[in-house]
């Protein structure tokens, strides 16, 4: 079924609430948002699309068909029957504040949870995708093409500045790797930790090195935001720290994971060994990212069934 109400007359609503004709499509409430979000427009605007037709995006949580939520605060909905929540930080769902959830996780809590990557935002899924809108130091990256993350890259280029940072504050164990780091090569550290906010794309610089590192801010399985994502984009090769289970989203022999090292000093000394060999740092550079193609049909299947529970409808 490509419309989840293209075979429906009307639906019988809630009690004392109106029906539900296919010319009116779905009513989507949005709250606890980032203050750039547009469900009109861009990555949310496709999915939501896909999954339910032409749809409206109202104020009134009460009359709204369904209530889309994010976790900025992580608080419990007005009506956490009709409440999908978008949880893109590394937090576990509540089923007492919301009724579903997109999130990180691989568990589906029951059938309740459907996990889409963070980073799928970074994708440009159809040509006519709208432009990112960013918010604060976050989303002035143009979109990837699939197709170049599914391939090997064919033009290697060997840079000459070794490591850089991207990063908004001084997190634990990404400051000791860049110490320790620092003592294979110079590493460039731009964004809140060195004081200066990042307002435009991180590509605009991070093409000019070989090494990105780029350590997630915590770590839980299936927590793999847009950190590795862009550093491979941008051609340099990921210094990453994730869960061991990262090889479900990427190549591991695209990216040096911190993970697969037992101690800190082991890291560095692999990174020093591909610094120090043009061959080996052209295999890393050589790989693609992805090795299978990346989908939105299991999330509009998830987010179908999802509003037919919230409404009420027969499948």
């Amino acid at each position: 079924m490509h419309r989840l109400f293209s075979a429906v007359r009307s639906v019988a609503r809630r009690k004392g609430r109106q029906t539900l004709s296919p010319k009116d499509g779905v009513s989507i409430c949005v709250r606890n948002f980032y203050p750039a979000f547009d469900l009109r427009k861009g990555f949310w605007n496709l999915l939501m699309t896909q999954a339910f037709g032409p749809f409206q995006v109202v104020e009134d949580e009460e009359e709204a068909d369904i209530v889309l939520m994010s976790v900025f605060p992580h608080a419990q909905a007005r009506y956490p029957d009709k409440t999908i929540v978008i949880i893109g930080e590394n937090v576990r769902p509540r089923y007492d504040f919301y009724r579903f959830s997109l999130s990180c996780d691989f568990d589906t809590y029951g059938g309740r949870n459907f996990r889409l990557p963070e980073w799928y935002g970074e994708l440009q899924w159809t040509g006519d995708l709208a432009p990112r809108i960013p918010c604060g130091s976050h989303g002035h990256e143009e979109r990837v093409e699939i197709d170049s993350l599914l391939a090997p890259r064919e033009h290697i280029e060997l840079r000459p500045k070794f490591c850089c940072l991207v990063s908004s504050y001084r997190e634990a164990h990404r400051a000791l790797a860049l110490e320790a780091l620092s003592q294979v090569g110079e590493v460039d550290v731009f964004g809140g930790m060195s004081g200066e906010p990042v307002l435009r794309s991180k590509y605009d610089f991070l093409r000019e090195y070989r090494f990105n590192l780029c350590f997630e801010n915590s770590i839980f399985p299936g927590y793999y935001t847009e950190k590795a994502f862009q550093a491979w984009a941008a051609g340099c090769i990921p210094l990453y720290f994730s869960d061991p289970y990262f090889t479900v989203d990427f190549n591991p022999r695209a990216i040096i994971n911190r993970i697969s090292f037992p101690t800190l000093a082991a890291f560095v000394e692999e990174v020093r060994r591909v610094n120090q060999s043009a061959e080996l740092m052209t295999q890393y550079l050589r790989e693609p990212l992805l090795l299978e193609r990346p989908s939105l049909e299991p999330a509009v299947a998830f987010l179908r069934r999802a509003a037919r529970e919230i409404m009420g409808l027969s499948a």
